[in-house]
């Protein structure tokens, strides 16, 4: 009885193990924070993202959202972040109740102030086109993705649903920038979402 109860036991192990290695975007393989899941990779068209780290965003000692990081060449360094010319995205996933868009909004205008406080007419259209996406709140459970695909642009979707895709490096950097740059929105989430 005993033996036939390992090789149960076994069984089960090596059918989770299996499924793993044939589904990576299945929950039993994601990373689990705080009973929020995050798949260890995504696709970003042809390209396989892996997940690189997480973190959290605090505002006022107030939990706001988790925000994921995938890129196709992963790195911990927040420069290389910013400036590789790679697929990669965030994901922003709130745990707060509710997150208004005039909220989204003054946080997006503080991050790009900070780091890129003179944008040139070009930049600064497309910093507006971007803010524009932030139209609804965004509840308890629902995320925003971010993404970037080289010689397209960046996309954004928030619940699902897109709402832009604004072209060029240049804005890209300037947004990656608010995570990951010299003044970015928050240290601790960075360095959650670099891995470190």
């Amino acid at each position: 009885m005993k033996a036939m109860k390992r090789v149960g036991f076994l069984g089960c192990v090596m059918l989770l193990v299996g499924t793993c290695l044939l589904l990576p975007l299945n929950d039993a393989c994601a990373r689990q924070v705080d009973g929020v899941s995050f798949p260890d990779e995504v696709s970003i068209g042809q390209a396989s993202c892996k997940l690189v780290g997480v973190g959290l965003r605090k505002k006022f000692f107030v939990d706001v959202y988790y925000g994921a990081l995938y890129m196709q060449q992963p790195t911990s360094n927040g420069d290389q972040a910013i400036s590789s010319d790679q697929p990669k995205r965030v994901v922003l996933h709130v745990v707060y109740k509710e997150v208004e868009p005039a909220k989204w909004i003054e946080g997006w205008q503080e991050g790009f102030s900070k780091n890129v406080p003179q944008p040139d007419a070009a930049l600064k259209e497309k910093i507006d086109v971007f803010l524009e996406c932030f139209k609804e709140p965004v509840k308890k459970g629902e995320e925003i993705r971010i993404t970037y695909v080289p010689e397209t642009g960046t996309e954004v979707e928030i619940k699902g649903k897109p709402q832009a895709t604004i072209p060029g490096r240049e804005f890209m950097a300037a947004l990656w920038s608010i995570w990951f740059g010299k003044h970015p929105a928050s240290e601790s989430l960075m360095n959650g979402m670099l891995g470190k």
